[in-house]
């Protein structure tokens, strides 16, 4: 099986994976927030799942296209598209920071062993990753490797019961919706790279997600809200 397709495989999988923790999350968010909050996540959901299967789905439309390595074009346009690719490169370790954050905090110790490892040890391997795909011109095997990296932090881990965890607490034990915005953050910017497409959408959706874990991040740990 080609580069393309295991990588297409992997964003597949990943968008339903996605799709099923952030929709879980929705409905018990709307369950228990106030309203106004409840459709600003609800309308968050939406977008962030509407916007990473699109550029999941671009992928199949152009394969020996998409297939290429998304080299930075030369002189004149270098400059216009590399700033949204580099945004969009740097928000998949800043994603998972983020996710991270609204959970543990400041502290380098998480909830459990697993999410301690994610936070000082899986996140800082991503971002490394991450610098060398840039300084490899976006080569597509690097790609495919940050697409494969993002799907750890997935594995049930997070014993915090709150409002995003405790449907999963309840039934397995442990939740693997604390890395899901991080996680979707990953699919939209990768995918976007990987077909050279919808850049400035991407990197503008991308952008809000971050913003709201970490205004999340805020409330949460200074303010103790919403909970």
């Amino acid at each position: 099986m080609s580069d393309f397709r295991v990588h297409q495989c992997a964003l597949i999988v990943g968008a339903g994976l996605a799709s099923v923790l952030l929709i879980r999350f929705a409905i018990d968010f709307w369950s228990e927030m106030g309203l106004v909050l409840s459709v600003a996540f609800v309308l968050l959901v939406a977008v962030a799942l509407g916007v990473a299967i699109n550029n999941v789905r671009s992928l199949g439309y152009a394969p020996e296209v998409a297939a290429k390595s998304p080299q930075l074009e030369p002189r004149n346009q270098k400059a216009i598209v590399a700033f949204p690719r580099a945004v969009l490169l740097a928000a998949v370790p800043v994603g998972f920071l983020a996710s991270s954050l609204d959970c543990t905090g400041l502290s380098w110790q998480g909830c459990s062993q697993f999410c301690t490892l994610m936070k000082i040890v899986w996140i800082p391997l991503i971002a490394i990753v991450a610098l060398v795909a840039w300084i490899r011109r976006l080569d597509r095997r690097w790609l495919t490797a940050l697409t494969l990296m993002s799907f750890l932090p997935l594995v049930p881990h997070c014993v915090c019961y709150n409002v995003g965890n405790g449907w999963w607490i309840d039934r397995i034990g442990a939740s693997p919706t604390c890395y899901a915005w991080g996680f979707v953050v990953s699919l939209i910017a990768v995918a976007a790279l990987r077909n050279g497409r919808q850049l400035v959408s991407s990197s503008v959706v991308c952008g809000v997600i971050i913003c709201g874990a970490t205004a999340f991040f805020v409330a949460h740990h200074y303010l103790h809200y919403p909970w």
